[in-house]
């Protein structure tokens, strides 16, 4: 089984027992067309939590060859409100 599944984003990680749930979204459009588009539910990856971790150890790598090939920029620090 072999299938590509596309999303905009992750929605959230949950932690159950040894398992990691991690939600993803795919941004639909708004019924007001002047409105943001709204997230909706596209599907969810279980895997065990060690998965997560190694995971997590690839990713900076990931964005540093992002960085690199310029296909991301990033982003100017937010300014703090006091």
């Amino acid at each position: 089984m072999d299938e590509t599944r596309y999303a905009d984003g992750v929605t959230d990680i949950v932690i159950v027992g040894p398992t990691a749930r991690i939600r993803f979204h795919m941004l639909q459009p708004n019924a007001d067309p002047k409105g943001p588009p709204q997230a909706q539910r596209a599907f969810t990856v279980v895997m065990p939590v060690e998965a997560v971790a190694q995971l997590s150890e690839s990713l900076p790598k990931l964005v540093q060859q992002l960085l690199d090939s310029g296909r991301l920029k990033k982003r100017a620090a937010p300014a703090k409100t006091n």
